[in-house]
């Protein structure tokens, strides 16, 4: 009796060899969006240690809020321009060109002689990492087939956490066993240019893309006659990605602020990010299951439900930094989870025509808004002293995301638009 081949499996369940590098290379790129992002938030008490005067020492925290808001500021306009440029010149030479710029300019950041300077290259970072998402999303969901597409976004979304990973552990060997610069975990991101240097001839193009690419003005009309899903997923999206920077992005200087010296500071802050980045994995990859079973809206329901109630559970309940670190593995899942809803729901609601310029603002247009979340954030910790209450009364902003979904048409079962 013969067994079939892996290739002969991957037949039989529909999925071939360029579904599988489709999946590997987008998972690969968003890991380092991730990883990115990460470093920032991993690092930003030390290299503010450093880049600041001794007088400004003690605005930390409103210097800290002014990086992720530059950052994000960044990711909303790149994440625009890149949505609209995948659909009017391709997936394909957008994702490339976004992997390059934001690979560039994370290595730049190594070099910064000053805090200004830095903000400067995570700006120009985070425009890579808006750009690269959105078309990165449209190319593995119009690729792999209607079965598996809604699975493999979980995944390609759970690559964004796996980076979260990357980066903690990495920052724990740096930073912590090593006592090296922070500045080293900014030069590990030049990786995703080599990577695109080297293979990126074996990306494919969506033939989706290719047979319905429009005019940019016919773009712009028919993201008009989508403007009611639009907007509703826009505010969605707002909610989703005001609560995670406003909370989540200070679990790091939490966990912290309740060591006992700069060292165990390193290595809490450093599992904090590892067990949240496990949990946001899980979360993601469970998202795409259940968004099968459940539907696309319930899914999301139960997941903004549970952020709710786990925010002030770690921040106001929980005050020794080794049970605030294991509880990051259930705080992942929940609230890093709901970022599985990105990579499926939308990408449902839209035409090929003009999904990656739809999912893209749907994506990025809210970091415009998130951008003031960490500095309202920062004004809530100073005004309570502390930052429980501040993450507590932030997370009420999912209760905005619980409502809005509701208006949005459920999509479980229905095919890709065309």
């Amino acid at each position: 009796m013969t067994h079939p081949t892996m290739a002969a499996r991957g037949a039989q369940s529909g999925l071939t060899s360029r579904h599988w590098a489709v999946l590997a290379i987008t998972v690969l790129l968003w890991l380092f969006d991730g990883y990115e992002t990460y470093v920032l938030l991993l690092t930003i008490g030390p290299s503010l240690h450093e880049l600041l005067p001794p007088g400004a020492l003690k605005d930390i925290p409103r210097y800290a809020a002014y990086l992720i808001s530059i950052t994000l500021f960044g990711w909303a306009v790149g994440g625009v321009i890149g949505g609209l440029a995948g659909d009017r010149i391709g997936r394909r030479r957008t994702m490339i060109g976004s992997v390059l710029l934001y690979s560039l300019f994370t290595g730049t950041s190594a070099l910064s002689p000053n805090w200004e300077v830095l903000a400067l290259t995570r700006f120009l970072t985070g425009a890579g990492i808006g750009a690269e998402w959105g078309v990165g999303a449209s190319l593995l969901q119009e690729v792999w087939p209607e079965r598996w597409r809604t699975k493999a976004a979980g995944v390609l979304q759970a690559a964004f956490s796996g980076g979260f990973l990357v980066a903690s552990l990495l920052w724990l060997a740096v930073g912590g066993w090593f006592g090296a610069s922070w500045r080293w975990m900014y030069v590990a991101g030049i990786i995703p240019a080599l990577i695109v240097a080297v293979s990126g001839r074996i990306i494919p193009e969506s033939e989706r893309w290719a047979q319905t690419r429009h005019s940019f003005s016919a773009i712009m009309a028919t993201l008009r006659a989508y403007r009611r899903n639009l907007i509703i997923a826009v505010i969605v999206s707002a909610s989703i990605t005001i609560g995670f920077w406003a909370i989540s992005s200070w679990v790091p200087t939490y966990v912290a602020s309740l060591a006992h010296d700069p060292q165990s500071a390193i290595f809490y802050a450093g599992w904090a990010g590892a067990l949240f980045a496990i949990g946001e994995m899980m979360g993601c990859v469970a998202f795409g299951w259940l968004a099968e079973i459940w539907g696309r809206r319930a899914t999301l329901v139960v997941y903004l439900a549970g952020s709710i109630v786990i925010t002030p559970v770690i921040f106001l309940l929980v005050h020794d930094a080794a049970t605030f670190v294991w509880l990051q593995i259930v705080n992942g899942i929940l609230t890093g989870g709901i970022y599985g809803w990105y990579a499926i729901h939308p990408a449902e609601l839209f035409p090929t025509s003009i999904r990656s310029s739809a999912i893209s603002i749907i994506f990025n247009s809210a970091r415009f808004l998130a951008m003031l979340g960490p500095i309202v954030a920062s004004s809530l910790i100073v005004f309570f002293g502390g930052y429980g209450e501040a993450a507590t009364i932030l997370s009420s902003v999912f209760t905005v995301g619980i409502v809005a979904v509701l208006f949005l048409p459920e999509t479980k079962g229905q095919i890709l638009p065309a």
